[in-house]
C-alpha cells in the first residue's frame, strides 16, 4: 500500500523507518507535489505535515480532505503553540489521527498507526465487502488479489497475480473457480470498476484520472468496462449509484455462486 509522506525531510526518513511492508512511501515536499502525487499514484494514505511550508497551516490539508474523502489522513507535527488552532481546524474537518514528532512517532508505534489507517482504506474496505466469497482462499493469494485491485501497473497477467500469490497459474485459476467466481482477469476487472466508482465519488478525481490510476491507457477502453459492469456511463455512475449499491449490483451479477454471464475484456 503506497504512503504519500508530505512530511519535512527530518520526518519523511521517520516514516520511511516505520512503513515497512507492506507499505511504500512516496516523499512530497511541497503541497503542489502532494497534489501531483494523489494524481499520479496510487496514495490510499496520507501522512501530512501542517508545518510543510513553513508556520503551520490548515487550509492545504482541509482542501485536500475535501477533494479526495476517499484518503486515510493522519497528521504528523511537530508541538507548538502555532499548532493548537490547526490541530483544532482538522479535527473539525474530520481528521481525528495525530503524531506529535518526538512524543509518539516511535518506529513502531508509528507503523501501528499508519497499519490502523489503512484498515481504513477504501481498497481495503471494497476487498472486505467479500470477504465471504474469499473465506478459504490462502492468504497469499488474499493478499495478492487486493494489491491487483490497488496497483494493477504491477499486475499485467495471471501469472503476474500467480508469482505474487506464490503459486502456479494453474492453481491460481483453480483457487477462483474453488470459490465459483469468474476466471482471475474478469474478477479483477470487476472490482477495479467497483474502486473505479468509488474513486470518483471524490470530486478530486476526473474520469480520466481514475482510469490511469487503474492501469488503462485508454480511457475509452475503462469507460467500456464501467459500461459492462454496472450498466451506465462513468458520468452517469458518478451521481447515481452509492458505493454499497454498487458492490450490491456486482455481487449479483458476478459473484453469486453461479458462472459470469458477461465475459469482460482486459484492462488495456
Amino acid at each position: 500500500m503506497l504512503v504519500l509522506a508530505a512530511v519535512r525531510d527530518m520526518f519523511a526518513q521517520r516514516v520511511e523507518r516505520a512503513a515497512r511492508p507492506p507499505f511504500r512511501v512516496l516523499h512530497a515536499r511541497d503541497w503542489e507535489a502532494t497534489m501531483n502525487a494523489i494524481l499520479r499514484h496510487p496514495v490510499e494514505i496520507g501522512v501530512l505535515d501542517p508545518a510543510l511550508e513553513g508556520t503551520p497551516r490548515s487550509q492545504e490539508i482541509e482542501r485536500l480532505r475535501v477533494l479526495f474523502p476517499s484518503l486515510s489522513l493522519m497528521v504528523y507535527a511537530s508541538l507548538a503553540p502555532a499548532l493548537a488552532p490547526v490541530l483544532l481546524a482538522l479535527g473539525e474537518a474530520g481528521i481525528r489521527c495525530v503524531v506529535l514528532a518526538n512524543h509518539d512517532d516511535h518506529p513502531e508505534r508509528l507503523h501501528q498507526l499508519i497499519s490502523a489507517q489503512a484498515g481504513q482504506a477504501v481498497s481495503r474496505q471494497l476487498f472486505h465487502a467479500f470477504d465471504d466469497l474469499l473465506a478459504d482462499w490462502p492468504a497469499t493469494l488474499r493478499q495478492a488479489t487486493e494489491a491487483a485491485i490497488r496497483e494493477p501497473t504491477a499486475f499485467l497477467s495471471v501469472e503476474d497475480l500467480a508469482s505474487r500469490a506464490a503459486m502456479s497459474r494453474r492453481t491460481c485459476v483453480r483457487w477462483f473457480a474453488k470459490a465459483q467466481l469468474p476466471p482471475p482477469h474478469e474478477t479483477l476487472t470487476v472490482l477495479r470498476v467497483v474502486f473505479a466508482h468509488r474513486l470518483l465519488q471524490d470530486p478530486g478525481y476526473t474520469i480520466e484520472d481514475v482510469a490511469l490510476r487503474l492501469g488503462y491507457r485508454q480511457t475509452k477502453s475503462f469507460a467500456q468496462n464501467v459500461k459492462d459492469v454496472l450498466g451506465m456511463t462513468a458520468t452517469e455512475l458518478r451521481v447515481s449509484l452509492s458505493p454499497a449499491q454498487a458492490v450490491s449490483m456486482v455481487r449479483e451479477r458476478y459473484f453469486c455462486r453461479r458462472p459470469a454471464m458477461t465475459r469482460l475484456a482486459s484492462v488495456k
